[in-house]
């Protein structure tokens, strides 16, 4: 009777290790001014292409939800650096074919760099994009793995355009972790 504990407790202990949510945390206290509760996960890039890195975190202050997004562009040509205005579209198309659009919550200005280099490589860094989302939408994005995210940002015309990225599967399951986490 004790080996069978032992055995059962042995094997409940290794598939609790398998399935145990990793959460990393920059933020997670309440606030001694405010006396609001804040959890902000470390990021992940689920967004990389050859001209496109997308790291994505999640924040909930209380019983708000913020999706914050780092963009990083860049290229072999010359440009002037982007911006993603307040309420510009950031939108999810999920497995069930779904689409879930959230607006961006502030101005934000893109910083330009440039590698020197034979050819030189122009960047641009979009930092701290935050994107109020409802808990309706979390939990639509926790029932369907995102496939695929558009973002859009402005140049620095005032043309407004947008950068669309497939989502690796493994990455597809990042996103929904990190949702997870500040739940």
């Amino acid at each position: 009777m004790k080996s069978k504990i032992i055995i059962l407790l042995v094997v409940s202990a290794i598939f609790s290790s398998f399935t145990a949510q990793n959460c990393k945390y920059k933020i997670n206290e309440i606030d001694k001014f405010t006396n609001k509760y804040t959890k902000l996960t470390y990021p992940e890039r689920v967004i990389h292409t050859f001209g496109v890195n997308g790291l994505f975190s999640v924040k909930k202050i209380d019983s708000s939800y913020f999706f914050i997004f780092d963009y990083y562009l860049s290229s072999y040509s010359n440009f002037e650096p982007y911006s993603v205005k307040k309420q510009a579209q950031l939108i999810f198309l999920l497995e069930s074919g779904e689409t879930i659009t959230i607006n961006s919550a502030d101005d934000i200005n893109g910083t330009k760099k440039t590698a020197i280099g034979l050819p030189p490589v122009y960047s641009c860094y979009l930092t701290n994009v935050s994107y109020p989302v409802t808990k309706n939408k979390i939990d639509m994005l926790l029932k369907s793995k995102v496939k695929s995210i558009r973002f859009y940002k402005t140049e620095s015309n005032g043309k407004e355009d947008y950068t669309d990225n497939e989502i690796k599967e493994k990455n597809q399951d990042d996103i929904q972790n990190l949702i997870k986490c500040v739940i």
